[in-house]
């Protein structure tokens, strides 16, 4: 809701500078606040009921819902010289940044929203319930112009526990962002499309923070994703891949086998679901180093997009990305 409603409204109103825009994010914004009204950490309820204007709080939230409204409360403030917004948004970071954990700049994708203690037993990752969350640490220095250091510590912090104990290198050279499990006794040889918004993220931090040797491991993390939609026959990525240890089939989550390819990988999910995010890495990599072969890319997975997802009214999930029957494998889904 906040990044898409919210965010939406305010993208609107900076393209169109219409009044009757703001006061609908400022509507918007006054009633995603209730979700704070009663937090005694300063972390949302998971879920609002917007007529009883009361949020209905679990015992924990995921980091991407509480480190995901930053952005567009603190931008509302500045739009409508009501600081209210920031402040529930800034008590937010707070709350996720002073929670005890057990690494430096690395967050366990659960916290407990009345303790401040992060679960330990849910996983390390950039991937679902995570993903903006470390997106927001970079984008809020910018936002802030440079002048508020902690989001940018935060984020160099993050990046290095990143490469450290997520990025990993496949039998095939290929890097990819795993993650860890059940307190961290299990890494998981696998990348969700989700977690492709991070090479983009690093390159953007490597151009804003000068930090060259983040572009490196963007260049080499976005080629993983960008394979993960060319070995396929439709040409669209896998909502789930994995790097199994051994050559031997792999089964994934509807129970079909699949050899790895030359590459190493195989599908663990494959469902396209019109995720963004490797396109959006692709966009940010070719701002960033002018190479085209990232055009190149991205217009090859807009042509898969097209050809294989577009109906007659708009573009469905598709299914299975090894099977060319668009008509079989549509799905009504968002």
């Amino acid at each position: 809701m906040t990044i898409r409603a919210l965010g939406g409204l305010l993208g609107a109103y900076e393209l169109d500078d219409d009044p009757m825009i703001l006061e609908k994010a400022r509507q918007v914004g006054d009633t995603l606040s209730y979700a704070y009204a009663d937090s005694v950490s300063g972390l949302p309820a998971s879920w609002l009921d917007v007529n009883q204007k009361k949020g209905d709080f679990t015992p924990s939230v995921c980091i991407a819902e509480a480190g995901t409204v930053q952005l567009e409360f603190k931008k509302l403030s500045q739009y409508t010289g009501d600081p209210k917004y920031a402040k529930i948004a800034e008590r937010a970071s707070d709350a996720l940044e002073n929670g005890m954990r057990r690494h430096q700049g690395l967050y366990p994708s659960f916290i407990y929203t009345t303790t401040n203690k992060y679960d330990n037993t849910s996983s390390l990752s950039v991937g679902a319930m995570a993903d903006s969350f470390y997106e927001y640490q970079l984008k809020q220095y910018i936002l802030h112009g440079g002048k508020e250091n902690k989001y940018k510590e935060q984020y160099v912090a993050a990046t290095e526990a990143v490469k450290q104990k997520l990025v990993a290198k496949s039998k095939s050279g290929l890097l990819f962002l795993g993650s860890w499990g059940f307190n961290e006794t299990i890494f998981y040889n696998e990348m969700e499309h989700l977690a492709c918004f991070y090479p983009g993220l690093l390159a953007l931090g490597a151009q804003v923070l000068d930090r060259p040797q983040d572009l490196v491991v963007a260049e080499e993390l976005a080629r993983t994703c960008y394979l993960s939609y060319k070995v396929t026959p439709t040409g669209l990525g896998s909502e789930i891949f994995t790097f199994p240890e051994s050559a031997q089939l792999a089964e994934d989550t509807t129970g079909v086998h699949y050899a790895p390819n030359k590459y190493g990988m195989v599908p663990k999910d494959p469902r396209y679901i019109l995720r963004p995010e490797t396109v959006e890495s692709l966009f940010v990599l070719y701002r960033v180093t002018e190479n085209p072969k990232y055009q190149q890319w991205g217009w090859d997975i807009f042509n898969a997009i097209e050809k294989y997802t577009k109906t007659d009214i708009a573009y469905a999930a598709y299914v299975n990305v090894y099977d060319t029957t668009p008509e079989n494998n549509w799905e009504d889904s968002m």
